[in-house]
């Protein structure tokens, strides 16, 4: 789960937690896909990775969405594997991939300038039927990590929806069956936290309570039946978030009981 890197210039460990998750997004009105390691959020701007090296290869056979085909795919994965092998053992970080329009980038940070075109000269010598692409700047507060490759709250909470769905799935839940979906959403005023509920109940959500949590949140627990196929749970959780923005509140998470 977590990984140590060795920092020269600030002579400390750098302990990087491993949170990898992907989830689709559009990049240049373009479908796209992106994976990237969010444990870096915690952590970065890190002290001395001010380097930010970019590697992109051109897909041979792209699908209609400009993704890899399972066809191609193991040969992308074993350039992306040379690529980061060769930049991790310069003390690279590997921070995201993106898959779009026919291209695969990767992006990495390091504490060295390091030629990233020569390097990737050296490790494209096993794949010569691809083109590539590399670029290299300073972004010292990891702008391309925060503001490119991070998902926005409906992106982030797509993730999280598809970590409940995987866990459900391993317990045999079928995700057709209707069932109550409990929500929780936090706001900083008992005044917003009304003024919510108002709205989502106009929608059909049940109120199953209303707290103050230690940090004086104004916490609401609401629930509504409903299948938990992909498309119904993500409609509703982003409707909510939506809601919850116009009330100055912020969505906390959602659970069911497993049905099979």
């Amino acid at each position: 789960m977590f990984k140590n890197l060795f920092n020269k210039n600030s002579e400390k460990n750098i302990e990087i937690k491993q949170d990898w998750a992907s989830y689709f997004t559009r990049v240049d009105d373009n479908p796209a896909s992106i994976r990237l390691n969010l444990g870096l959020y915690e952590i970065a701007p890190i002290e001395k990775y001010e380097n930010r090296l970019w590697f992109s290869v051109q897909l041979l056979n792209p699908d209609h969405n400009g993704f890899t085909t399972r066809e191609e795919f193991p040969a992308i994965c074993k350039i992306e594997d040379d690529i980061s092998d060769a930049l991790e053992k310069k003390g690279a970080i590997v921070a995201g991939a993106l898959k779009t329009n026919g291209t695969f980038d990767l992006y990495f940070y390091t504490t060295t300038k390091i030629d990233i075109a020569k390097l990737a000269s050296e490790v494209m010598q096993r794949h010569p039927n691809y083109r590539y692409a590399t670029d290299s700047k300073i972004d010292v507060k990891w702008s391309d990590y925060f503001d490119f490759l991070y998902p926005n709250e409906y992106e982030y909470q797509t993730i999280l929806n598809q970590r409940v769905l995987n866990n459900l799935h391993q317990e045999g839940d079928n995700p057709n069956s209707e069932r109550p979906i409990d929500h929780w959403i936090n706001f900083q005023t008992e005044a917003d936290r009304n003024s919510f509920i108002t709205a989502v109940e106009k929608i059909g959500f049940k109120i199953l309570s209303k707290e103050k949590t230690e940090k004086n949140l104004f916490q609401l627990n609401i629930s509504k039946i409903s299948d938990i196929n992909w498309n119904t749970i993500n409609d509703s959780v982003w409707e909510l978030i939506t809601i919850a923005k116009d009330n100055n509140g912020f969505y906390d998470g959602w659970g069911c009981p497993i049905s099979k």
